[in-house]
C-alpha cells in the first residue's frame, strides 16, 4: 500500500495505544489483508501473553473512526523473542484497504520511526507479501533490504498422495528409532515438557532466520506447543532414542479456519538429519490429518530452509504466496507522505 498520500484527517481518525480488547480488530485486520493466513484473536493474545513480557518491547497502536469507534489500521514495533536483539525491531502496519491512501500509513510510519529513535534503534525488520507491489516499492526505497522470502505453501488432502512407511523407515526402527506421540508421553508429565523443551532448542538453533538465535525458556515452551488454544497433543509427532527425543513434527489447529490444521514445527536433532527422521514424522502428520477429515494444510518455509521444502514438496505442498523478509538501517527518517508497507504477522516462521 505505498504511495503518496496527504496527512491523516485528524476530525475523522485518532491514534491510540493497543488496549486487550482490541484483539478482534487485529485478527479482523490481519484476516483482510492476509486472507491466506488468517489469524484468531484468541491465538495473538495467547501468544503475546506468553513471549512478549517485559523487558521486551511490544508498543501497539489502532487507528480507529472518530464517528463510529471502529478501528482501521493497526502498527506495531517489537522486539523479536527468537532473535533478540536489544537494538532491532520488527515493525508491521495494516490499513484496512477501504481507508488506505487518506495519510494513516504516514502517521503510523512517522509514529513508528519516533518510538524506534528513542530506544536507539539501528535496524528495523518487517515483512511484505511479494503480490503487493507499492508496500515492497515503498519498503525499497526506503532502504528495506531483501533478506529473503518465507514462503506460505498448503496441501490439498484431498489430492494428497500419502506415501506408506518406507524400508528406510523399518530399518530406522529396527536400529531403536520409536515413533510415537505427545499424548502417549504423556504432555503433563514434567520430565517429557524438559526433554522436548530440550530437543526444541536444539533443533530450532539452524532454522533460518532474520537476527541471531534466542532460545525460548521451558515456560514459553509449554505455554505455546502444549498449552495453547491450538496445540494438538495427539498430533504432536515424536521420534525418540532410547529416553531421548530426536525429532518431532507438529500440527496446530487453525482456530480462524477450523476445516484446516496448519504445520507448527518439525525439526530434528543435528546428528540425525539426512536419515528420513523428519520426512517420517510430517507423513505421519499429513496421514493424521486426512483420516481426520481435514480439508487442508498449511506451512510457513523460510527460502533458505531447503532440506525442509523439498519434504514439504514430496508430500504435495504447493507455494500460495510469497513474504519478503527485509531489514532497514535505521538512519534516516523517511520523507514525509508515504504509506507504511503492509506486513505480514511477525512470528511467522519455516515449519
Amino acid at each position: 500500500m505505498g504511495g503518496p498520500s496527504g496527512e491523516m484527517d485528524l476530525s475523522k481518525y485518532r491514534v491510540r495505544p493497543f488496549r486487550a480488547s482490541d484483539y478482534e480488530t487485529l485478527s479482523r485486520l490481519v484476516s483482510t489483508v492476509n486472507p491466506e493466513f488468517p489469524m484468531a484473536a484468541e491465538e495473538a493474545r495467547h501468544w503475546e501473553e506468553s513471549f512478549m513480557a517485559p523487558p521486551l518491547l511490544n508498543e501497539q497502536w489502532i487507528v480507529e473512526e472518530r464517528q463510529t469507534g471502529r478501528g482501521v489500521a493497526h502498527a506495531a514495533i517489537q522486539h523479536s523473542p527468537f532473535s533478540f536483539d536489544p537494538q532491532r525491531f520488527y515493525v508491521d502496519a495494516i490499513v484496512d484497504p477501504a481507508h488506505r491512501g487518506v495519510g494513516i500509513g504516514s502517521a503510523l510510519l512517522a509514529l513508528i520511526d519516533s518510538e524506534a529513535a528513542a530506544h536507539h534503534a539501528v535496524a528495523l525488520w518487517t515483512t511484505v507479501r511479494s503480490d503487493d507491489r507499492r508496500s515492497l516499492d515503498f519498503a525499497r526505497r526506503h532502504g528495506v533490504v531483501e533478506a529473503r522470502r518465507l514462503w506460505v505453501s498448503r496441501l490439498l488432502l484431498a489430492e494428497a498422495q500419502i506415501p506408506p512407511k518406507s524400508e528406510r523407515v523399518a530399518a530406522l526402527e529396527a536400529s531403536g528409532i520409536r515413533f510415537t506421540t505427545l499424548s502417549e508421553e504423556g504432555p503433563e508429565a514434567p520430565l517429557v515438557r524438559q526433554r522436548l523443551h530440550d530437543l526444541q532448542v536444539e533443533a530450532s538453533r539452524d532454522v533460518p532466520r532474520v537476527g541471531n538465535y534466542t532460545p525460548v525458556t521451558l515456560e514459553q515452551f509449554v505455554s505455546e506447543a502444549i498449552e495453547s488454544p491450538s496445540a494438538m497433543p495427539d498430533a504432536f509427532f515424536l521420534a525418540c532414542e532410547g529416553e531421548r527425543y530426536i525429532g518431532l513434527s507438529t500440527l496446530e489447529r487453525n482456530l480462524a479456519a477450523p476445516d484446516s490444521l496448519r504445520v507448527g514445527f518439525t525439526g530434528t536433532r543435528a546428528a540425525y538429519r539426512g536419515k528420513g527422521v523428519a520426512s517420517e514424522l510430517k507423513r505421519r502428520a499429513v496421514e493424521y490429518a486426512a483420516r481426520h477429515g481435514a480439508r487442508s494444510l498449511q506451512t510457513v518455509n523460510d527460502s533458505l530452509n531447503h532440506p525442509m521444502w523439498a519434504i514439504n514438496e514430496r508430500l504435495g505442498f504447493r507455494r500460495e504466496i510469497e513474504w519478503v523478509q527485509g531489514e532497514r538501517l535505521f538512519r534516516d527518517v523517511p520523507q514525509e507522505g508515504s504509506e507504511v508497507p503492509t506486513s505480514a504477522p511477525s512470528r511467522a516462521a519455516g515449519r
